[in-house]
């Protein structure tokens, strides 16, 4: 993690340059919703999304909320030891609005697991619930950062990428396939 002790410190450095970055997009544009997603899985999405959430909260002294928004399979969760915990999945299905169980993980830092996966989260994603909740997200926190799903195989990413105000897109040197990034990217860019 980029705030560990002994993180390499080039390491850290790309994700504070990368802070940077977002830090002078919000004062400019004003985006709060950040969707990061990939082309395929295991391209590091889940492991920008916690460092970026944990420099922008620390480093910038931010108010962050990190969201598991892969239903389908999430992972911050596993992370954070909250597997099988509530979260954005049972919020969604409830059928009445309750509170949502979001996770203190610093002073500056929130998370909000995915909760019990799902393996048809299309009708949860395309609520006006989970709109709701990503406006009120907005008003109360900095960022709102969405580990999404891969844009590949999957609508969900494209479904998230429409309620957020930008994107990054992770791709892993050396073993995400050009073809599945033009895809993606082609995919994501029709939003």
């Amino acid at each position: 993690l980029a705030t560990s002790p002994g993180a390499d410190p080039v390491f850290v450095e790309q994700f504070r340059r990368l802070a940077a970055v977002l830090h002078s997009a919000q004062a400019a544009s004003g985006i709060r919703v950040l969707m990061v997603t990939s082309a395929t899985p295991e391209d590091g999405k889940t492991l920008t999304s916690l460092n970026l959430s944990l420099v922008l909260s620390e480093s910038y002294g931010r108010r962050v909320l990190l969201i598991d928004a892969d239903l389908r399979r999430p992972s911050l969760g596993k992370a954070a030891e909250l597997t099988g915990a509530p979260g954005l999945s049972d919020a969604l299905k409830a059928p009445v609005d309750r509170k949502l169980a979001v996770v203190p993980v610093t002073p500056m830092l929130t998370l909000l697991p995915a909760g019990r996966p799902t393996p048809d989260p299309m009708s949860a994603l395309t609520s006006p619930r989970m709109r709701q909740i990503l406006q009120e997200a907005a008003a109360h926190f900095d960022w709102v950062i969405l580990d999404a799903p891969p844009m590949g195989p999957l609508a969900d990413a494209s479904l998230l990428a429409e309620m957020a105000d930008a994107a990054i897109f992770v791709i892993r040197a050396g073993r995400t396939q050009h073809s599945a990034v033009k895809k993606a990217i082609d995919a994501l860019g029709s939003e």
